[in-house]
């Protein structure tokens, strides 16, 4: 397979970036109207962010274990309030002050589950008896990465245990 028919490949499996990059063009350009924000463009905009794209997300990653979907799916969202007060001049903002207390709610409910699930993954690479797999499934990294995890674990063990004999 050469680099474009690879490129192609993987575009074809992530469309999702693609389509997010579509929506947020969109949203700039339709941020840049005053005559269309002042028609309830906000709400059009917000919906495309904290909606449309999430949406999109699991539209394009369905496969994916539902509790990791739902996840970055509310992150998304989150996402998408952060982008929307950053795009809409603050004179046309009507509805993003409101929700504030909500983006940080939010923030807080994904920090304290990646803080979890980072807690599981360090006990399960720092266990000694982890696989490759294992740490993969667990985590949702790529093998790779897991594999880098590992020997990362096995390094800092090995860094223990001299400190230690000392």
């Amino acid at each position: 397979m050469d680099g474009r028919s690879a490129a192609l490949a993987w575009a074809g499996r992530n469309w999702f970036f693609m389509a997010f990059a579509a929506v947020l063009a969109g949203s700039y350009g339709f941020a840049r109207s005053s005559i269309f924000l002042a028609q309830g463009g906000e709400v059009a905009i917000l919906a495309d962010l904290c909606l449309t794209v999430p949406l999109l997300y699991c539209w394009c990653y369905w496969r994916l274990p539902r509790r990791q979907l739902a996840i970055r799916a509310a992150a998304l969202a989150c996402l998408g309030v952060w982008v929307a007060g950053r795009l809409i001049p603050a004179a046309d903002q009507t509805i993003l002050p409101h929700l504030s207390w909500g983006r940080t709610l939010g923030i807080v409910v994904l920090a304290l589950i990646e803080l979890r699930v980072l807690v599981a993954v360090v006990r399960l690479t720092f266990s000694g008896t982890a696989t490759v797999e294992e740490v993969s499934t667990r985590s949702g990294a790529p093998p790779t990465i897991a594999r880098l995890m590992l020997i990362e674990a096995r390094f800092w063990r090995w860094l223990w245990n001299l400190l230690r004999r000392c």
